[in-house]
């Protein structure tokens, strides 16, 4: 076998295989001679079939499957030990008529060939944000905080903040037993100051705003003009908020991380810089992204990858259509091709226990967002093995080990401008970066 590669332009070349009848003869014998023990034809017996018959049945196919086995390990071994940095796939050149009986067979791949290109760090400048937090927003998380942990109360009477459990009936007939938040409410007139026992006669319309919230609340469809229903009132109770003391303390933090009211607030405050200081390196990820996009050029080698995604995806039927959908996806393919080269350049892998101890923070974050703060070792390594044997999820958590490493280059490279913000003002700046970014 012989192997050849002809460079086409800068980005594009051509490897030429020329495989010899030596190169696979053995083989397919091999797989000729199973099929003779093993063919079940009528005329003859088991394992007597004359391998005459068997190469004029099966003989071609066998070359042709085998000499392809072989071309895919050549192109690919090629590839490697020339350390090729190609884009998409190799694309076989078709030939119109093959002898599959002759002595020699050569064979033709294109390939896309990756550019070469430098990128410099220490060029790009993005601002990054210091989002201070202000006593009114420590205040909100702490009413919600006393909010969530509060204990169910019963109330005399429907009042403002109630919530209702009701036995229904939907036009005469009797439906499942819900509840009703009375803040929820289009209109809660008709409930207010009602007792347990009560009923109360309404149209959904005047109760919901919306026909898509009364088939969610009834757990039947309704249609625009309403339904009747009759509701009648087994409970009539409200939360309680939780007081400001080491109990709620401890629920929220878990037991002794603080222990005053003052450590409790200061506690809030920190975390919420530090959760907008994650959405801010997430924006300074997208802004070195961008800058990078705008002053790093190269060439791709555009008619290859045109061909190419005509080749292998079914959906594309014309090299029109192919040219559109390169259109839509260079950005992102240019950004890959960056992206790697720095990772490249800083020796940036990710190994499986680093993406095992995102799956514990993750984790961790996440069950303690529903009050959970501590959780038994036993039940923690099972929902973490759940995690990481989910192909999707660890796929996921493996590009945040990865996000992450190239978010500490970018800090340590990139000219940082620091700018002290309120909340509003972060929001403000977010959202009108990423209504450019749409638009781009």
């Amino acid at each position: 076998m012989n192997i050849t590669r002809n460079t086409t332009d800068n980005l594009s070349a051509v490897i030429t295989i020329t495989v010899n009848k030596d190169d696979y003869q053995e083989k397919v014998d091999k797989v000729l001679n199973q099929y003779r023990k093993t063919a079940n034809i009528k005329g003859f017996r088991a394992g007597q079939v004359p391998m005459s018959f068997v190469k004029k049945q099966y003989g071609q196919a066998v070359v042709y499957d085998t000499v392809n086995e072989i071309l895919q390990k050549a192109v690919s071994e090629h590839i490697n030990e020339e350390k090729l940095s190609i884009l998409g796939n190799p694309i076989p050149v078709v030939k119109e008529a093959i002898d599959w009986n002759a002595e020699e067979l050569t064979f033709d791949f294109e390939i896309g060939l990756a550019p070469e290109f430098e990128v410099d760090l220490t060029k790009v400048e993005v601002e990054t944000y210091k989002v201070k937090v202000e006593e009114d927003e420590v205040q909100k998380y702490v009413d919600n905080f006393t909010q969530r942990f509060g204990a169910l109360k019963s109330l005399e009477a429907v009042e403002e903040g109630a919530i209702l459990k009701v036995d229904q009936t939907i036009n005469g007939e009797e439906a499942k037993p819900s509840f009703i938040r009375v803040e929820d409410l289009k209109d809660a007139s008709a409930f207010m100051g009602k007792k347990v026992g009560d009923v109360v006669e309404v149209n959904t319309k005047d109760i919901f705003d919306t026909t898509e919230e009364a088939t969610q609340h009834l757990g039947t469809e309704v249609a625009e003009e309403g339904v009747n229903v009759t509701f009648t009132l087994k409970e009539v109770n409200t939360v309680a908020k939780a007081e400001i003391n080491q109990e709620l303390f401890d629920k929220v933090y878990g037991e002794g991380a603080v222990d005053s009211e003052e450590a409790f607030r200061e506690k809030i405050k920190t975390e919420s810089e530090n959760m907008y200081s994650k959405e801010a390196d997430k924006q300074i990820i997208n802004d070195v992204v961008a800058q990078l996009l705008a002053n790093t050029t190269f060439d791709l080698p555009t008619e290859f990858l045109t061909k190419w995604l005509t080749f292998s995806n079914e959906q594309i039927a014309t090299e029109e259509q192919a040219a559109e959908e390169l259109t839509k996806m260079e950005k992102s393919l240019r950004y890959q091709l960056i992206e790697a080269k720095i990772a490249e350049a800083n020796n940036v892998e990710v190994n499986a226990e680093e993406v095992k101890e995102a799956a514990v923070a993750a984790i961790t974050e996440q069950l303690k967002m529903y009050g959970q703060t501590t959780i038994p070792e036993e039940s923690m390594n099972q929902i973490i093995a759940g995690a990481l044997s989910n192909q999707e999820e660890y796929n996921r958590l493996s590009y945040q080990v990865f996000t992450d490493k190239m978010l500490a280059i970018f800090k340590e490279n990139v000219k940082l401008n620091e700018k002290e913000v309120t909340f509003d003002e972060f929001v403000e700046i977010i959202t009108e970066k990423n209504k450019e970014l749409a638009e781009a």
